[in-house]
């Protein structure tokens, strides 16, 4: 035991041997972040009738506001862009968070049947919330097939009162 500590000791004094201190060794300036300040968010309009993501300063964490900047509308550089809306009659999407995972999303007014331009730009700003929760929508919407969307995230859940399969 006593050969196996004075081996151990040997081997660590002659460790350091070759080795000088240096002092302080300049190694540049500190890293700077460089990504943004907060994440964007998309919101779709529609160019040529197909949906179209369009950045947002807002926050993707935040629906009620991704949802709030959908219904604004295209800007006046947007729409010289040759985007359009059809979300034109709908006031606002009141969003409910329940769960933390999954929304409810209410057109304010209610409206009767909602268009398939309308439903894919709702639908495919939803697919971009962070998270992607699942949404379900409380108002009639078309289901002949989904559309063309940025994603491959689940449909959202249609109302028993409103599906119309």
């Amino acid at each position: 035991m006593r050969r196996l500590a004075a081996a151990a000791l040997a081997v660590l004094s002659l460790a350091g041997c070759g080795v000088r201190p240096t002092g302080v060794v300049y190694a540049g300036d500190a890293p700077v972040a460089t990504a943004p300040v907060s994440p964007r968010s998309q919101v779709y309009f529609l160019l040529r009738g197909m949906p179209s993501p369009v950045g947002r300063a807002t926050s993707p964490w935040d629906a009620q506001l991704v949802f709030d900047d959908l219904v604004r509308g295209p800007t006046p550089e947007e729409r010289a862009k040759g985007l359009t809306t059809e979300l034109g009659g709908i006031k606002q999407l009141a969003v409910r968070d329940i769960g933390g995972r999954a929304l409810i999303i209410d057109t304010i007014p209610p409206v009767p049947k909602l268009a398939p331009a309308a439903y894919a730009q709702i639908y495919c700003t939803g697919l971009m919330l962070a998270g992607r929760p699942v949404m379900r929508l409380s108002f009639p919407y078309p289901v002949h097939r989904e559309p063309m969307c940025s994603s491959n995230a689940p449909p959202p859940v249609p109302s028993p009162s409103t599906d119309a399969r």
